[in-house]
């Protein structure tokens, strides 16, 4: 009478798994369409818009280490952003209506005989939209810590 029972549950566990295969083979060969996965849109960050002096200064930070791609230009970097605590941003208004910041950094007030001359001060000009590029104020001495950034990214001929 045990053996039965054990025999029927036996039976009954054997036919549920039978059931199970058979359902999901005829899922693999298309006999039960399944409902196509619905895909939702990506969500599109919105642009960066600049509308604050730590944001600029920000953007400038950004900026100098896209340049640097290897590690020489990273060392470089981080000596600069190391001695260089006078970071400021002003809005400018200009006549034609557009607005962009002037970030600077200034280490004018730092002793040390090692700092190359143009890291003492510079300028970049931050659009509204993200977009950095080099001063020509202040002796074009962001053209230069960007032009030693991108010669430390390239690799050395062999």
């Amino acid at each position: 009478m045990l053996a039965d029972r054990y025999l029927k549950l036996a039976l009954a566990i054997t036919l549920l798994a039978l059931l199970a295969l058979v359902v999901a083979s005829c899922e693999d060969f298309g006999q039960f369409p399944t409902p196509p996965l619905e895909t939702k849109p990506a969500k599109v960050a919105p642009p960066t818009v600049i509308t604050t002096a730590d944001r600029a200064i920000l953007a400038v930070y950004e900026h100098l280490l896209t340049l640097a791609q290897s590690a020489e230009a990273k060392t470089y970097l981080a000596e600069f952003y190391a001695l260089g605590d006078e970071w400021k941003a002003e809005e400018e208004l200009f006549q034609d209506g557009t607005k962009l910041w002037f970030v600077t950094i200034d280490m004018t007030r730092v002793k040390d005989e090692k700092i190359k001359p143009y890291w003492r001060q510079a300028g970049w000009f931050v659009y509204p939209d993200g977009k950095v590029i080099p001063s020509n104020r202040l002796k074009a001495n962001a053209l230069m810590i960007e032009a030693d950034l991108q010669r430390l990214s390239v690799a050395p001929k062999p």
